[in-house]
């Protein structure tokens, strides 16, 4: 059998998605949801962090707010296979807005967690890791599709 890229990228998606969702649901099993869930909020942190000095380091050496932030982003979604996704800048922050997430899709099938303080620590490690931890922003996940909500909102601003 031979794959296109394409496709094994379109296998790396779903398999870091399920991944993700596998490790969560066992530990949760193991060690219960809180346990899971906190457990899951630190590995985003770090792993986003981690992301965001790979792409300083190979792709964006010298990072510019909010450009370099977006483009971040974008790369992080594609990654994770967030479709549906609209990002807009305002005067003083950047909102998302997402109504097509793998993430959020698993979420919801399990329905035990809220991908809200993952998301919130992901930007914030996301930024941390990009900008050598001299940039810091606030992030607040204000709307939830698995709360019922028509999206997930996201408002980011940079602090300071």
């Amino acid at each position: 059998m031979k794959l296109t890229d394409q496709e094994v990228i379109a296998l790396l998606q779903y398999s870091f998605v399920r991944l993700d969702g596998a490790w969560f649901l066992s530990l949760a099993e193991s060690h219960g949801v809180d346990t899971a869930w906190n457990v899951d909020v630190e590995v985003w942190k770090r792993f986003s962090y981690l992301f965001g000095k790979k792409l300083r380091r190979d792709h964006i050496p010298e990072p510019v707010w909010p450009e370099s932030f977006l483009e971040a982003m974008e790369i992080l979604a594609k990654v994770l296979k967030i479709e549906g996704r609209e990002v807009t800048l305002e005067a003083d922050r950047i909102v998302v807005h997402v109504t097509d997430c793998e993430t959020q899709k698993a979420i919801a099938k399990a329905g035990i967690a809220d991908c809200g303080i993952a998301t919130i620590q992901t930007y914030q490690g996301l930024v941390r890791g990009l900008f050598d931890k001299e940039l810091e922003i606030e992030v607040e996940h204000t709307q939830n599709l698995n709360q019922g909500a028509p999206v997930c909102e996201v408002v980011i601003r940079r602090v300071g």
